[in-house]
């Protein structure tokens, strides 16, 4: 009775330790998908906090086209260094491949759960955000360098100063045509991928609440480790209000604040 009774408490034993194990493995899986899909809708926002931004931009850039370039050429440099400013002042993308790494290496364990559709939509979702980073930070090197050949060899290029020679460059006038394209294409990108994120968490049974609380206790953990924001200086508090064509339309003199 005695080996048969330490024979059933051993298997008691091991159920028991294979529950526990299977509970702990649900809770990295249900961790990991939440890293997984703040790290998309954290991307989203970004996307379209720099869609918000390019508005300005656009703007700008809207109004150096609508110009004669004998305008432009009378133009004072001061007027045309702030405003050009405002026009070709694009930010790259920089995001964190953490969540990427953390999905990749746990594909084989979404795979097992028969969680076909939540690898495909999550896979498609980092892929987009990488050739959206690519694509762009492409984008806005060739258009800095550009802008870089013309002041470096500025003896070469019609204009009465590097602001107007960067309005007689065709170019450079194109690609300032095309930021309303890329505002827009964007905020596309951004719905895009919050479409896919939505699918992502019916699938795997995560609220609209849950993630927002733990993309806020990320923050939250973030802030403390960065010790905190207090006195420290935000890019939002630089930022000047917003230009429009009619204000712009008053040139010259135009003194932006």
């Amino acid at each position: 009775m005695i080996v048969i009774g330490t024979f059933i408490s051993l298997i008691l034993t091991q159920i028991f330790a294979d529950v526990l194990d299977g509970i702990h493995r649900s809770q990295n899986r249900h961790m990991s998908a939440l890293m997984v899909l703040g790290n998309i809708e954290s991307f989203a926002v970004s996307l379209e906090k720099q869609s918000e931004k390019m508005g300005r931009n656009d703007t700008v850039g809207r109004w150096f086209l609508a110009q004669p370039l004998a305008y432009l050429d009378t133009m004072s440099l001061e007027e045309l260094d702030k405003l050009i400013n405002e026009a070709l002042n694009m930010n790259f993308i920089n995001r964190d491949r953490t969540a990427e790494k953390i999905f990749e290496s746990t594909i084989d364990t979404w795979d097992n759960m028969d969680n076909v559709a939540f690898i495909d939509n999550a896979g498609q979702c980092f892929s987009q955000m990488n050739s959206v980073e690519v694509f762009w930070n492409d984008w806005v090197k060739e258009t800095k360098n550009i802008a870089n050949e013309i002041a470096g060899n500025s003896d070469q290029y019609p204009g009465t100063s590097i602001p107007s020679k960067y309005m007689h460059n065709e170019e450079m006038r194109h690609r300032m045509a095309r930021i309303h394209d890329w505002r827009c294409w964007m905020g596309y990108v951004a719905d895009f991928m919050r479409y896919l994120n939505k699918q992502n968490m019916q699938v795997i049974g995560v609220s609209d609440k849950e993630l927002d609380a733990f993309i806020k206790d990320l923050a939250d953990i973030t802030e403390k480790e960065q010790g905190g924001h207090e006195g420290r200086p935000m890019s939002t508090d630089y930022y000047t209000p917003q230009l429009n064509l009619d204000s712009l339309n008053t040139m010259p003199p135009i003194l932006l604040q």
